[in-house]
């Protein structure tokens, strides 16, 4: 989903993971699976795979190129001649991006109707969603802010000053979501003039959400964005709830991540056999301790640090035939009228 990926990685991400199956005379398929880095650093696919592979006598292979919207670019530019046979991870800032490029094919899984209807953003089932929705937040530090901003407009107080650490649109899936969060709450004609007021506010925008966390770890600056189930991966990691997060009371931005099996695959019978097995409880349990998503099945246990979680109280979201047809304006928009203020 997000977190910090160690150099010594690279290798790993791009040959992919292996794991043995359990017919050891026939030769066994190989599925090929596009993904996100972090998808593969934080285990999902070692907490999973053995189960799928024993069932289906097959090999699944974990390809990054990087973030979600560097390995979407990377099969956009592929497309027709890609090994991939699936991608997982396009999130919902991308969704209209993969679906005008023509990338998936249809597929019902057969478990459909354990995805709340809203959350079937794709009438066409070329991108089913498999984990979410969560909410882009405010993660701070405590110790430092005592009295966080609740709503956008408290954000552009003075108290907040060079306070805030933002990721960029043009380079960063959060970056973007942060863009279009303002652009729900402000309308397309409104957004400039908050991001005006804000200004102030920002300490740095860095190109991702890698560098802005290690900023925001080495203290630096003591907010940024990221995501709503922040507080629950710290308090794992050190039994500390001293990051917290908070979303504006006008609402958090709906992040939905999507799978969907690649066009031109040849092997695509055991492709909807793992979009089927994304929706089952093997692999829905996974997703909270792994991914620090919520599961889209939504009677799906959490484990009990999720408390520290948070929540919105209604989801904020646009179109994604309008973010389709208004993504570059906005983007251009942003770079003429706010860089140009803030580098």
């Amino acid at each position: 989903m997000k977190k910090i990926v160690l150099v010594v990685l690279v290798t790993f991400l791009v040959f992919g993971s292996f794991v043995g199956c359990k017919n050891k005379e026939a030769t066994p398929e190989t599925l090929m699976i596009y993904t996100y880095d972090s998808f593969i650093s934080y285990g999902v696919p070692e907490a999973t795979n053995q189960i799928f592979e024993s069932k289906y006598n097959c090999k699944l292979n974990f390809v990054s190129f990087g973030d979600s919207k560097e390995t979407l670019n990377r099969l956009i530019l592929e497309k027709g001649s890609s090994q991939a046979d699936i991608f997982v991870g396009v999130n919902i800032d991308d969704l209209s991006k993969a679906l005008d490029n023509d990338l998936f094919v249809p597929y019902k899984p057969k478990s459909i109707n354990v995805i709340p209807p809203e959350y079937l953003l794709d009438k066409s089932y070329r991108l089913i969603p498999f984990d979410g929705p969560d909410s882009i937040a405010i993660l701070y530090d405590s110790e430092k802010i005592q009295n966080p901003p609740k709503s956008f407009e408290d954000l552009v107080k003075p108290e907040y000053a060079k306070k805030l650490i933002l990721e960029d649109p043009r380079t960063s899936g959060p970056g973007m979501s942060f863009l279009l969060w303002t652009i729900a709450v402000y309308g397309g004609n409104g957004f400039v003039d908050y991001w005006e007021k804000l200004n102030p506010t920002i300490f740095h925008i860095y190109p991702g959400w890698d560098s802005a966390f290690t900023a925001f770890s080495k203290g630096e600056a003591p907010m940024m964005i990221s995501y709503d189930t922040d507080p629950a991966y710290f308090y794992t990691e050190d039994k500390s709830t001293r990051y917290k997060a908070i979303i504006p009371k006008e609402g958090g931005w709906m992040y939905l991540e999507f799978a969907g099996i690649v066009k031109g695959t040849e092997h695509e019978k055991l492709a909807q056999h793992y979009i089927d097995f994304m929706l089952s409880e093997d692999f829905q349990k996974e997703i909270p301790g792994h991914q620090w998503m919520f599961p889209v099945v939504k009677d799906t246990p959490l484990p009990d640090y999720f408390v520290y979680a948070v929540k919105p109280d209604k989801y904020l979201t646009i179109p994604y035939q309008e973010i389709a047809k208004n993504y570059e304006n906005w983007l251009k928009i942003w770079i003429e009228k706010i860089v140009s203020q803030l580098f």
